[in-house]
């Protein structure tokens, strides 16, 4: 009779092993599963900031353009108005040269 007690303790034993077995499968089934689909999403979100990185460097060039088109403007600007006030400076002193000239002869 002991015989059968421990032949059926053993195989609940048993059963209760498997039991505990088959869960911890299944748990490391789920686990992998989700292993691989955050590997995914981790992939999505490295192409994602590679491709964030190139616009933002395109970006980064194209105002680096701009700026330099709009110093060369600037420069081209700053020149235009350098000659219009040489002229305008020739111009007034040849203006105020008249006016001394005119006031010296009717003086």
């Amino acid at each position: 009779m002991k015989d059968v007690q421990a032949l059926e303790k053993m195989e609940q034993l048993i059963d209760n092993l498997c039991g505990k077995f088959s869960d911890i499968r299944e748990e490391n089934e789920k686990l992998t599963k989700q292993l691989e689909m955050m590997k995914g999403q981790l992939q999505e979100k490295d192409l994602e900031i590679i491709r964030l990185k190139k616009d933002n460097q395109r970006q980064i060039e194209t105002i680096e353009r701009e700026l330099m088109r709009l110093k060369k403007e600037r420069s081209e600007y700053e020149e235009k108005i350098s000659k219009l006030h040489q002229k305008l400076s020739a111009f007034l002193g040849v203006a105020e040269e008249n006016k001394r000239n005119n006031d010296e002869k009717q003086a």
